[in-house]
């Protein structure tokens, strides 16, 4: 789950998540398939580096899964800048593989998986059965839930008369005002396809003419971002009335007072994966950690510390009423939200990319 409270190369430490700039390049870089060298008996490690997003993200994984892992294990965790697709790739390709287990935006973990540059999970030491069916997937593993929402500046609108879905959304008719859209195919394209009607349960493949149609309705009332803070400044600035942003950007901001309100009805889940690079030299440590990070436990410790939903279904039972209100993917709020497709990105994502791109430019 990766620009908001969490991922930030420009500052993800910033308001509480930074996600998604870093899905520019993982499009770069082609399939193949790599070998991994032999296992070689190893002592324990003293330490493993785990590159992620850095900031609030990195904070709470230190106190809910890095803390209880090395009083587990003895093994402390060194955090390192994240390692977009095209890093892992050239990593892996030349054998200088010197991380052990790294967090990464799922659709770029999808990339990865097909590329053939990831360790199988092992599910021997890793228990699924108490996970959502999503989380769990052949060569990564999805660890939290964040959400693509659409939110307003309330001196424009409010929670009664803002756009009920996003159908009024693509529809400058339905509502008036300036809109704002990240300006990258992923997640965007997803939404504009549910304005134009495209069902939720059957939105992938995404019905792209039916989504640039709708991205056509609003052209000459959109501004786009391309940073979680940008997106999150525009609304609440009052530079445009009705926007999408990561709900890890506006929580804070909402709860300090701001003019921004959001909603998670018809949210686009995304999400954080972990993975392990193929020729990680501490693979079963690496593997150990996931299970660390899957805890119940553990799971809720972390959604205490950011509004981000866990995947262990359990650990919900374990917060309360106030901090489930803030998670994107707790009972009440996950009635009409989907999750984002990251195999589909992984396979039709060059394509789409370069169809995108050359509709900015028209």
């Amino acid at each position: 789950m990766v620009d908001d409270v969490k991922r930030s190369t420009t500052g993800k430490g910033g308001p509480i998540i930074g996600r998604r700039e870093l899905l520019a390049g993982f499009a770069a870089g082609t399939a193949g398939a790599v070998i991994g060298s032999p296992a070689i008996l190893r002592a324990q490690p003293a330490t493993m580096t785990v590159p992620n997003s850095g900031g609030a993200l990195e904070e709470a994984f230190k106190v809910a899964y890095f803390e209880p892992f090395t009083a587990k294990t003895g093994i402390k965790i060194l955090g390192a800048p994240y390692m977009d697709t095209a890093r892992v790739k050239a990593m892996v390709e030349n054998n200088a593989v010197d991380v052990d287990i790294l967090n990464i935006d799922a659709t770029e973990a999808a990339a990865l998986a097909r590329m053939g540059l990831l360790e199988p999970i092992d599910y021997d030491v890793i228990d699924k059965s108490k996970l959502m069916p999503e989380a769990p997937r052949e060569h990564y593993m999805l660890v939290d839930v964040a959400a693509y929402v659409m939110a307003w500046n309330t001196g424009s609108f409010n929670a009664k008369n803002r756009p009920k879905d996003w159908s009024e959304f693509f529809d400058p008719e339905a509502k008036e005002g300036q809109r704002s859209l990240w300006k990258l195919a992923p997640q965007t394209l997803e939404v504009a396809a549910l304005g134009g009607g495209q069902k939720r349960e059957s939105l992938y493949p995404i019905d792209l003419d039916l989504a640039f149609k709708q991205l056509d309705k609003v052209k000459n009332d959109l501004t786009w971002w391309t940073s979680g803070a940008q997106g999150a400044q525009l609304i609440i600035g009052g530079e445009v009335d009705v926007g999408t942003v990561w709900n890890g950007r506006v929580y804070k901001p909402k709860e300090d007072g701001a003019p921004v309100d959001y909603t998670f009805d018809h949210a686009l889940y995304v999400c954080d994966a972990m993975v392990i690079p193929k020729g990680a030299k501490n693979k079963k440590q690496a593997m150990e950690l996931l299970a660390v990070m899957l805890d119940k436990n553990n799971q809720a410790t972390f959604s205490k510390q950011l509004p981000y939903g866990p995947v262990n279904t359990e650990a919900f039972a374990l917060l309360s009423e106030a901090e489930l209100a803030r998670l994107p993917n707790s009972p009440q709020n996950s009635k009409t939200a989907v999750f984002q497709d990251f195999d589909y990105w992984a396979e039709h994502g060059p394509a789409v990319f370069e169809r995108f791109n050359s509709w900015l430019l028209g």
